[in-house]
């Protein structure tokens, strides 16, 4: 597989990162990368099939995709396997739930609010290496 020919499904070599490619958009390409099974647990952790990565071409067995989607240039990859389309429909719903996840998180609620309307503006006051958050206290740590 050359470096031109890197489609959805291809297993790819970016620097050192193992990835899978899940999109391809012109010169750049979205893709998830393998972790090692020693590696804490994320919630877009997926398991593979043994048989999958074997037919992928991978020597580790104690690998997990964690669907979290990268953008990568495709001239900066190098190609060593391919998974099948059903893996990679799988990889990609997984995908497509982590974005949503963060978008939640990243996204404000309009119906929250950080602070209360009547709240002014507090200002830090320093003294002999310590914070007060306002003059007030001041005088009742001092007094």
């Amino acid at each position: 597989m050359e470096r031109f020919n890197i489609v959805p499904g291809a297993v790819v070599l970016s620097g050192r990162q193992t990835m899978i490619v899940l999109w391809d958009k012109g010169p750049d390409v979205i893709a998830c990368p393998l972790v090692s099974a020693d590696e804490a647990l994320h919630r877009a952790d997926h398991s593979l099939e043994w048989h999958e990565l074997v037919d992928a071409g991978l020597r580790r067995l104690d690998v997990r995709c964690r669907a979290i989607p990268c953008q990568r240039q495709v001239l900066s990859l190098r190609a060593i396997g391919c998974v099948d389309e059903a893996t990679v429909k799988r990889l990609r719903m997984m995908a497509q739930r982590e974005w949503k996840h963060r978008f939640q998180e990243s996204v404000p609620s309009s119906k929250v609010r950080a602070k209360p309307r009547h709240v002014g503006k507090t200002t830090a006051v320093w003294f002999d290496g310590c914070s007060m958050s306002s003059r007030r206290e001041e005088r009742l740590h001092m007094g």
